[in-house]
């Protein structure tokens, strides 16, 4: 692309031209003029979306080639309509799994979400829209200490934005200042994305929130004729300077153009559709399995709801609330649209009495994890991630082996999750466990988990042995033997978690830092080589503003989930530069007092936030949710345009986005 030919072009255009090019209500047709025809920018930049599968189903799978395969079928589709990018993906982290908008994202663990996200665009024909970088929450006045903010939220940007179409600035407030408006919010984010890759968002009010939003170089989505005056205005009062108003508007036409230029060059049309065909297989997690699957020679009989289900007629699915007096000798319960409200206490009850006397398997359908403890009685439990097949269920109950891993920790309640926590929430901040996001806290830390990071299982068992560790300058390799010693094929996920032994820096503590998928023959077995560089596990130094690689001893532990270690081995990396990484044990010791209950002071808090901790919540008006019969006729809206296993996510959105922004 010729960024001079587009800069040439914004110099000949007048000051309503360019406001016009500030942002969108349902068409950008000024972007005609720097010769860009035939590239479809309609719908504010984001004429494309697909929701299947959902990210959390990728996410299980833990392999970039799937995730890069059907990256690939997705932006083929765009490429064929002509559209500008091929549609959005959430770059921000897990935070409580439980709430239904878990699924549009990959993880709770940063270095998984990076390896996806970066696979996931750059394996794209056209390039994608990177959204949430500050992780699940969109709308919370988020306060969280400088580590934590680039170690965990911004890392995926960092290892991932160069391949970014685009970066849709969040929702919402961090450390007090909102997001979609904040000069230094944007410039921070400016940081990880290309230099002709625009700036988006959705999330600002007329007047002059628009004008901060075009002075941060952003394009407005849903920009009206008003927006785009008070734009015009502010240039013409030496409110905003122009300078900034340009480099909004280049990167906008840049967009188009690199979209145009593309389509007039051949491109790769093959995609491994295997890879595509199988994700039923590969994001299905079996978490529980007492000798019940794979189900052989027996008659199931399975509930559910048949409208969910495609095909739920065709098995002719009971519903659940008959189950106590239709079960079977094998009983195998479809739970769906449980992620607004949860699982009933009606449902749990009617679960409990039939596994009490007969054999229950469960299977949860829904995009989202969820509370399990009526399901200890239960003899299989398999989560399988917006699954809308009975026949894809079936097969994994019976025939092929599930092949997905939780990338999330799965507790026993909702409570458990930090974000959840009353005591703290109460206070004003959920933010207080900084770099102890998700298994990370749950780990090391006592904590009440039902299954970990990384846990899945499968119809079959592995050994690991001749485990090696050595270091390579700033990289740790680590190789080994896996073996499939059961009696069927099988798909292991083999993990590698770095400890800084000593714990000079807090929360480099079972760290995941590699992982690779293999599959094996019954007896086969495989020598893996695992590539571990510490420099993308760098920590920030707040004194120096930058990122520092921390030498010492490492303890390197592979397993087949974080809690089944399977070897242990220790190197020595040489020593990096100094760093003074936030807290450290003696200003802050419940940061370092691994295996016990996780509970900092208020005073350790402040240090470690830098504000006040026990304070009122601050009020934010325009984050109230829309009215009752503004929600009412969106979710009647969206009960005739959504497929139905996505309405729970659609629907928790409406519920919880603020009233300025939710739709008409």
């Amino acid at each position: 692309m010729d960024i001079e030919r587009i800069r040439g072009v914004i110099t000949q255009m007048k000051l309503q031209d360019k406001a016009e090019l500030t942002g969108s209500g349902t068409a950008t047709p000024a972007v005609t003029r720097p010769k860009v025809n035939g590239v479809k920018l309609t719908d504010g930049l984001l004429p494309y979306a697909c929701n299947e599968p959902t990210a959390l189903a990728l996410g299980c799978t833990f392999s970039p080639e799937i995730v890069a395969a059907v990256s690939k079928a997705r932006s083929l589709d765009a490429a064929r309509g002509g559209a500008a990018v091929a549609g959005t993906i959430a770059a921000g982290l897990i935070l409580d799994p439980t709430r239904a908008d878990a699924c549009d994202f990959f993880s709770e663990d940063a270095h998984v979400a990076a390896q996806l996200l970066q696979s996931y665009a750059a394996a794209g024909v056209v390039g994608y829209v990177f959204t949430d970088a500050l992780g699940q929450g969109r709308f919370a006045n988020r306060v969280i200490d400088a580590r934590a903010l680039n170690e965990l939220y911004l890392q995926p940007l960092a290892r991932a934005g160069k391949y970014a179409a685009a970066l849709q600035m969040d929702g919402g407030y961090l450390n007090g200042e909102r997001i979609a408006t904040s000069r230094a919010v944007a410039d921070m984010y400016l940081r990880y994305i290309p230099q002709d890759a625009p700036l988006i968002t959705q999330y600002c009010a007329d007047g002059a929130d628009a004008v901060a939003v075009a002075g941060n170089g952003a394009y407005r989505l849903g920009a009206t004729a008003a927006t785009k005056r008070a734009v015009a205005n502010a240039v013409v009062d030496g409110e905003l300077v122009e300078q900034r108003l340009n480099r909004s508007i280049e990167r906008v036409l840049a967009l188009a153009v690199n979209t145009h230029e593309f389509y007039k060059k051949p491109f790769d049309r093959s995609v491994d559709a295997s890879l595509v065909a199988g994700l039923a297989a590969d994001s299905a997690v079996l978490l529980k399995n007492e000798g019940a699957l794979p189900v052989r020679g027996k008659n199931m009989t399975i509930f559910g709801d048949a409208e969910y289900f495609e095909d739920g007629e065709r098995y002719a699915l009971i519903p659940v609330k008959d189950a106590v007096k239709r079960y079977g000798a094998f009983n195998v319960f479809l739970l769906s649209d449980y992620e607004t409200s949860g699982i009933s206490a009606e449902l749990a009850e009617t679960v409990s009495k039939v596994a009490a006397v007969s054999s229950v398997v469960l299977v949860l359908c829904g995009g989202c994890a969820a509370p399990l403890g009526f399901a200890d009685e239960a003899k299989a439990v398999m989560f399988c991630p917006s699954q809308t097949s009975v026949a894809a269920v079936v097969d994994l109950l019976t025939k092929t082996s599930p092949r997905g891993h939780l990338p999330f920790t799965w507790c026993r309640s909702s409570g458990a999750y930090p974000r959840n926590n009353p005591k703290y929430v109460a206070r004003g901040d959920f933010r207080y466990e900084s770099v102890y996001n998700g298994y990370l806290l749950f780990n090391n830390f006592k904590s009440d988990v039902a299954y970990p990071f990384g846990h899945g299982l499968d119809y079959t068992r592995y050994e690991i042995s001749k485990y090696n560790v050595k270091a390579d300058g700033t990289k740790i390799i680590a190789d080994f033997v896996i073996k499939n010693v059961g009696e069927r094929e099988g798909t292991a996920l083999c993990q590698a978690y770095i400890t800084l032994i000593g714990g000079a820096v807090y929360g480099q503590s079972k760290r995941l830092a590699a992982f690779k998928r293999v599959t094996l023959e019954k007896t086969e077995n495989a020598h893996i080589v695992l590539e571990i560089d510490l420099e993308d596990f760098a920590v920030y130094d707040e004194k120096n503003t930058a990122f520092a690689t921390v030498g010492g001893r490492y303890q390197v532990d592979l397993g087949l989930s974080s809690v089944d270690i399977r070897a242990s081995g220790t190197v020595k990396v040489a020593a990096g530069s100094k760093t003074e990484a936030g807290l450290n044990e003696r200003i802050a010791p419940s940061y370092y007092k691994l295996g016990s209950a996780f509970t900092p002071t208020a005073p350790e808090i402040e240090k470690l936030l830098k504000v006040p901790f026990i304070k009122k919540p601050d009020e934010y008006p325009e984050l109230d949710p829309p009215p009752v019969a503004k929600i009412k006729k969106l979710v009647k809206k969206a009960e005739k345009t959504t497929p139905r296993h996505l309405l729970p996510a659609v629907k928790y959105k409406i519920f919880n986005t603020p009233d300025k922004n939710c739709p008409e």
